[in-house]
């Protein structure tokens, strides 16, 4: 049974998947052409040969008869792998040329140029150029693998001179932990979905996690329960390997058979799929939208009672911004405020200003304290500060002149002089007596704004805890980040091209 294609060429109707390992039975293959076979060529003539006139219509031959019976010449090299005809095929070659039809001999399939890189040699055959290249390179890792495990060996055997400081690493830590309010941590077993860990942002990410799922393993089951309800086939329409160029043709057209008689279950999916993804998606939302309102109504946090300023103009850390801010905001709205935290911009002074800051906090803790030498300088020195200082981890030893000294450099006089020099940035927070107050002050310089040194800034109603603030990128202004976003689209651009 024979059906006419869009492109005007006859081909059979497939009615089971090709199968190349298994050989026809029907010795009249041998005598005519037919399009893509769907199983191996018959003993008598068992290999396949490509017509040179006739799309994807292939001959049964014998060994000998390769590259004859109106079938392509260069194919002339008969293959028991493949069963076969194939043309030259020489590795790394770039001109091959093939023996006449029936030839057995070293002539049969022989290289006449090879690519960049590799040589000819007497045989017909290509030979690589530059062994001793990939053999330089390889001592080199080689080299570089043995400098980094003495590397690594060297830092786990050292003695512990610090561990003073190493107890206090692993106090901060667990500082950091988040606790219940026994103070104990929470099991493992904890379900993020229904527990307040961390706060809303922490339960409205596990759940999107647990919505994309839930979202991924519908779709996926629902596929496969279509596919169980009507043809396996589907698993393996586009991907069914074909070794020759007559098995590739026969899976084609076998495929292309397929896909048009299943077309409605992929129609149907994708409908589903659909339907599916936008009413949970609105679900999803809705859900997320209520969790958020409800975490906020039962608890009474530090953003209730917060607004944010925002346009404020730049302003010299020696200025009474607090007050000045306070004042302002208070004479605009009628509301009584607690007090002003300003964002200053010192993103290029984070690490000094965090110092000043630890040293503040713990002023007894004396990190140096009781510890013997630093140990003395070693071919890995270098290696594991430039570690270290990838980390901002920055450690000196006694003999290079930092060592207990280090601390003086934030010393009462220069922090000072630090911080009158300090801009503020374009933020800072105004903390209300009582949530209502707030609201009400938003809502009276809803229009009008609040006038700060002659310039007009934006009060809005604050959604961060103090402890989500990440304040050295509040420096950040809008222009900036655009300015980012272009410059790493560019970025991006040039590293494709």
């Amino acid at each position: 049974q024979l059906s006419k294609p869009r492109w005007g060429i006859s081909q059979p109707s497939w009615n089971s998947e090709p199968e190349e390992t298994i050989p026809s039975k029907n010795d009249r293959l041998c005598d005519k052409d037919e399009f893509a076979l769907g199983k191996r060529c018959p003993t008598k003539c068992p290999f396949a040969a490509e017509m040179a006139n006739k799309f994807c219509h292939f001959r049964c031959v014998q060994a000998s008869e390769c590259g004859l019976l109106g079938t392509v010449k260069n194919n002339t090299i008969p293959s028991e792998e493949m069963h076969a005809c194939r043309s030259c095929n020489v590795e790394a070659c770039k001109a091959c040329k093939s023996g006449p039809p029936g030839t057995d001999s070293k002539e049969l399939e022989r290289c006449l140029e090879c690519f960049p890189g590799y040589s000819l040699t007497e045989e017909g055959e290509c030979e690589m150029n530059g062994l001793w290249v990939f053999a330089c390179i390889t001592c080199v890792i080689a080299i570089i693998a043995v400098i980094l495990v003495a590397w690594y060996l060297r830092v786990v055997t050292r003695p512990c001179v610090n561990q003073a400081g190493i107890d206090y690493a692993c106090e901060a830590r667990c500082r950091a932990m988040v606790l219940r309010s026994d103070g104990q941590a929470y099991p493992l077993a904890t379900n993020l979905l229904t527990t307040n860990v961390a706060g809303a942002g922490t339960m409205c990410f596990f759940r999107f996690q647990c919505a994309l799922l839930v979202w991924a393993a519908t779709l996926l089951g629902t596929w496969l329960l279509l596919v169980m309800m009507t043809s396996a086939d589907l698993l393996v329409l586009g991907n069914r390997p074909a070794k020759t160029p007559m098995a590739l043709c026969a899976v084609v057209g076998w495929g292309r058979q397929r896909q048009l008689e299943l077309l409605w279950v992929k129609v149907a999916w994708l409908a589903f799929a659909y339907i599916f993804s936008f009413v949970c998606a609105i679900v999803y939302a809705v859900q997320q939208t209520k969790l958020v309102h409800d975490i906020d109504a039962d608890n009474t946090t530090m953003s209730d009672f917060v607004a944010v300023i925002d346009g404020l103009p730049r302003m010299k850390g020696n200025e009474q911004v607090e007050s000045l801010i306070k004042e302002k905001v208070a004479q605009a709205t009628g509301q009584e405020v607690v007090g002003v935290s300003v964002a200053w911009d010192y993103e290029t002074k984070v690490h000094d200003i965090g110092e000043a800051a630890e040293s503040d906090l713990c002023p007894d803790t004396d990190l140096d304290a009781g510890h013997p030498a630093a140990p003395q300088r070693s071919f890995d020195t270098p290696i594991t500060n430039k570690i270290l200082s990838a980390w901002h981890v920055h450690l000196h030893d006694d003999h290079e002149g930092h060592g207990h000294d280090h601390g003086h450099a934030h010393s009462s006089g220069n922090i000072k002089e630090m911080l009158e020099t300090m801009e503020t940035s374009s933020v800072a927070f105004v903390v209300f007596k009582l949530e209502a107050g707030r609201d009400k002050a938003i809502e009276a310089v809803a229009d009008r704004g609040v006038e700060i040194n002659g310039t007009v800034c934006k009060l809005e109603a604050g959604t961060a805890e103090p402890r989500e603030i990440l304040w050295e990128n509040l420096a950040v202004t809008p222009a900036d980040r655009k300015m980012k976003v272009v410059k790493g689209a560019f970025l991006v651009l040039g590293a494709c091209v």
